[in-house]
């Protein structure tokens, strides 16, 4: 089977790691993945080390967060070129599913003759976006994949309930051996691209607080702008002069990052799906702060596998940060049992089998209904 993955970015997000994480069981399975991404990124260099096929998209880079009115205009132009590049590649090396790694790129399958799935990793709450994500689905037939019920949700009012599937991401064992989660000073961190939605000033902003009232503190933020308008960056990194907040940029050894802190903060916007670094903490063994924001509660057991803010901004995070470094054992035992919950629900076996089993079913599912009205 020649299955081409279609991604709105080659730039390594949480979404691209997940294909990363996909391809070795696609190619198990003996299938043959394609790629065609815009750019010449990290994803698409490592695919192409990988020995996978990748076609370039005509796509442009557009405003992270809400988009402008010279975003749709550029979106209406690169819309007909991405559908006919797509079309091309798709008879020219007779691609049998089209698996759709972002909405933005979605609208480019309308009207193919072959199988769609849609994963959805992010929640796409604007009006004019959400109509064309909508009806591109009704079009196509597709099955859909969600990152969490939050996001899968509102794909459920556009089709049949029963295309829709929920498959959170799996993760590899990130254990690195036993450790101590009371050393001093303790290390806070937040690992991801620094966005507006990502709540990086409201952890300098609880950074400060912590450190402003003696407590024995250190602040760690991993990642960079990537998507991102600088200005936000900029933003996050004039408000954290003067305080004890390091920022390493990105990293390869995520497991090390994570074996370096003793508490993760993810202080996320309202529309995060069920965000990954949450699941990779769970594998690591490293308590967890994170708001209860978007798809986040669906992962997190409040005082069981992670503790979550009373309410969405800094103040909050601050004092839910402070009572977990005043109990040390607390901390323990949330390490422990977020490993569990990795090991139940979030291993990447389950990933891949999941997914996997998804595309082999609705390809079969997608040929017996051609059969039928042939």
């Amino acid at each position: 089977m020649n299955i081409l993955f279609l991604d709105q970015f080659s730039e390594p997000g949480g979404a691209q790691l997940c294909l990363k994480d996909l391809m070795p069981e696609i190619q198990r399975r003996g299938w043959n993945p394609h790629l065609m991404a815009p750019g010449d990124g990290g994803l698409v260099e490592w695919s192409r080390e990988a020995g996978i096929p990748v076609y370039p998209l005509p796509l442009r880079s557009y405003s992270n967060g809400r988009k402008t009115a010279l975003d749709f205009l550029r979106f209406s132009l690169d819309a007909p070129r991405m559908a006919l590049a797509l079309r091309r590649v798709i008879e020219r090396h007779r691609v049998d599913l089209v698996y759709v790694n972002g909405p933005r790129v979605l609208p480019a399958v309308a009207g193919v003759s072959c199988p769609v799935i849609f994963h959805a990793h992010s929640f796409v709450g604007r009006r004019v976006e959400r109509r064309l994500i909508d009806w591109t689905l009704r079009s196509t037939n597709a099955a859909v994949i969600g990152a969490s019920e939050f996001v899968a949700d509102p794909c459920r009012r556009a089709v049949n309930p029963q295309r829709v599937h929920v498959i959170y991401n799996g993760i590899p064992d990130l254990d690195r051996g036993a450790r101590k989660l009371d050393r001093r000073p303790t290390r806070i961190g937040i690992i991801g691209r620094i966005a507006p939605e990502k709540g990086h000033l409201d952890f300098v902003e609880a950074a400060q607080q912590i450190s402003g009232e003696g407590e024995y503190a250190e602040f760690f933020v991993y990642g960079d702008k990537l998507f991102a308008d600088a200005g936000y960056d900029a933003r996050v990194r004039a408000m954290a002069r003067n305080t004890p907040v390091t920022f390493c940029g990105w990293t390869d050894d995520i497991a090390k990052a994570l074996h370096d802190l003793e508490i993760l903060a993810v202080p996320s916007g309202s529309h995060e799906a069920a965000t990954r670094v949450i699941l990779e903490a769970f594998s690591a063994g490293t308590p967890v702060v994170a708001y209860r924001s978007g798809g986040i509660p669906e992962i997190v057991d409040e005082k069981r596998t992670g503790i979550l803010t009373a309410s969405p901004d800094a103040e909050s995070l601050a004092k839910s940060i402070r009572f977990l470094m005043e109990d040390p054992a607390l901390m323990e035992r949330l390490a422990s049992a977020g490993r569990r919950e990795w090991q139940r629900r979030f291993r990447i076996e389950q990933f891949r089998t999941s997914i996997c089993d998804l595309i082999e079913s609705h390809t079969r599912s997608f040929a017996g209904v051609r059969r039928r009205f042939s």
